[in-house]
């Protein structure tokens, strides 16, 4: 059963595409699993039992995080001995369903930025693991610094990766000078990026005054145009337990609550985003195949559909995407899918099954075949197709044939491209009479 109705992923695609989608997460976005964080509360109870045994303090303290981490911090020790009671090594794990895609939608560009309550580096782990220095920026100039590489993903509550002292955990840190500092250069900000935006909340839902000011600010400004938020709690206990983001949120904005889990709300949308992806890739052969059908990537699944977006980028399956819209160097290797098509291949994930043999199709860009081939660095434990048909590669070997990786006459390192027998399009059209 589907988390968000056609109408809620119509309205999100539309603010991808005018590049309005900024999304607030927060820890419940970490919660599910295999990621497996642990809330809040567990985490307040775990640095209450470690000092337990030195000193028993107040029993309302033992859940409330923002509370037990305010009593030390007003004790005046809460770098010395708060943060030495916090369990850093349970804040890691594996990245879920919804790290990966927030990440995906920051790598493609398709999202204009990320804001994270999250101390964790799951979002930030999922790309650097596909050779992507995603970073975590802690203040509006590293945001703008960052973006180079992806689009901005602004950590206003800190980093364990980056700086732990600097973390926030109470309201109390809010009256310390280089947090003052920090967080005016994030409300500059936001006060600049906010306005206008379509708000996509998962996972964050409590009064943090400095944020709240921010949010306020923004309305007063420029307006927020819309707001999602999807979290499993009842509406009226979202109300009840954040009232000032309540009103922030709801003044004057379209307000939207859905109640579930936001790894799964997450995982929907990107698999819409690239189903709109894969449509404007197929798209690309039309001028080539006129009054033919392209592929219907309707009922492909979100795995799928990724290594489609990265073989029709030329990108092996160890890197990621990072196209918002298919380029026109893809035409060939759309074309390519369409034969196949018409041949009657059999689709099997992103790859084909033709006269009982697999074929993946990957974008040449105007490139040989053995400098594409080269490229493609995969682990040997990946699963190889029968053949790769390289759209858009030109075949420079001498003579024109191309043989599978390990014969001892290959020009290419056995080690790239797998066990395949790559091929050029026109190469393949005529082995495969497609």
């Amino acid at each position: 059963m589907p988390v968000l109705s056609d109408q809620i992923l119509t309205d999100l695609l539309g603010s991808i595409e005018a590049n309005r989608l900024m999304l607030l997460c927060g820890a419940g976005l970490s919660i599910p699993s295999p990621s497996s964080l642990l809330p809040a509360w567990k985490v307040a109870e775990i640095c209450y039992e470690k000092w337990r045994a030195i000193e028993v303090l107040p029993e309302p303290l033992r859940n409330d995080l923002d509370a037990l981490a305010g009593h030390f911090h007003q004790a005046g020790h809460f770098k010395d001995r708060f943060l030495g009671l916090v369990p850093w090594a349970e804040l890691l794990g594996q990245p879920n369903a919804g790290h990966a895609a927030v990440s995906d939608l920051l790598v493609a560009r398709a999202a204009h930025s990320i804001l994270s309550a999250n101390f964790d580096p799951l979002i930030e782990s999922w790309a650097k693991a596909r050779k992507v220095d995603l970073r975590g920026a802690l203040d509006g100039a590293e945001a703008n610094e960052f973006s180079a590489a992806t689009n901005p993903l602004l950590k206003f509550h800190g980093c364990l990766d980056r700086d732990r002292p600097a973390t926030l955990w109470t309201q109390r840190q809010l009256q310390e000078a280089d947090v003052q500092q920090r967080i005016q250069s994030i409300k500059h900000w936001l006060a600049i990026n906010l306005p206008g935006k379509d708000l996509l909340i998962v996972g964050f839902w409590t009064d943090w005054g400095y944020f709240n000011a921010v949010l306020a600010d923004a309305i007063a400004v420029g307006g927020i145009r819309s707001v999602v938020v999807i979290d499993p709690s009842p509406t009226e206990a979202l109300r009840q337990k954040a009232p000032e983001l309540w009103a922030n949120l709801t003044a004057g904005t379209h307000f939207t609550h859905v109640a579930s889990s936001g790894d799964a709300a997450l995982d929907e949308l990107r698999t819409a985003f690239s189903k709109v992806w894969a449509r404007r890739f197929f798209g690309l052969a039309q001028p080539m195949t006129p009054g033919v059908a392209p592929p219907d990537p309707s009922n492909w699944q979100g795995d799928e559909l990724y290594d489609l977006r990265r073989d029709a980028e030329g990108i092996p399956y160890n890197r990621a995407a990072k196209q918002k819209i298919p380029g026109p160097e893809s035409a060939q290797a759309a074309l390519a899918h369409v034969l196949l098509t018409q041949a009657n291949a059999t689709r099997e994930g992103a790859w084909y099954r033709l006269n009982d043999k697999t074929i993946r199709v990957v974008q040449g860009g105007g490139q040989s075949l053995s400098t594409v081939r080269e490229r493609y660095d995969e682990p040997p434990a990946l699963a190889s197709p029968d053949i790769v048909i390289c759209a858009g590669a030109i075949d420079l070997t001498i003579p024109a044939t191309v043989i599978p990786a390990g014969a001892g006459a290959s020009v290419v390192r056995p080690a790239r491209g797998g066990t395949a027998k790559w091929l050029t399009l026109e190469q393949a059209r005529a082995e495969l009479e497609i």
